[in-house]
């Protein structure tokens, strides 16, 4: 599954590129029904676990949950595209 995106950022004013490798991932899309029996399941889940070879030392942790959402989506994209080719 190791799949690496590059984010960008910007780091002591400058334009820096983050390259991020996908370890593990896994999530599911919720019913939205009123008998669901935990929030998991009304809402879904989604868990990314991810290395970078890069310097993320400077991100602040609200840097990292936007960096991290926006790396859910990008892989949610590429495994929805890699299902619809199959």
């Amino acid at each position: 599954m190791a799949r690496t995106y590059e984010y960008w950022t910007v780091k002591d004013g400058e334009d820096i590129a983050i390259h991020l490798t996908v370890v593990s991932f896994s999530g599911s899309k919720g019913n939205f029904s009123s008998q669901a029996a935990d929030p998991d399941e009304y809402f879904g889940h989604c868990e990314i676990e991810w290395e970078s070879k890069d310097d993320t030392s400077h991100l602040t942790e609200s840097e990292i949950e936007s960096m991290e959402e926006w790396l859910v989506n990008e892989h949610s994209d590429y495994l929805a595209d890699q299902a619809y080719y199959d």
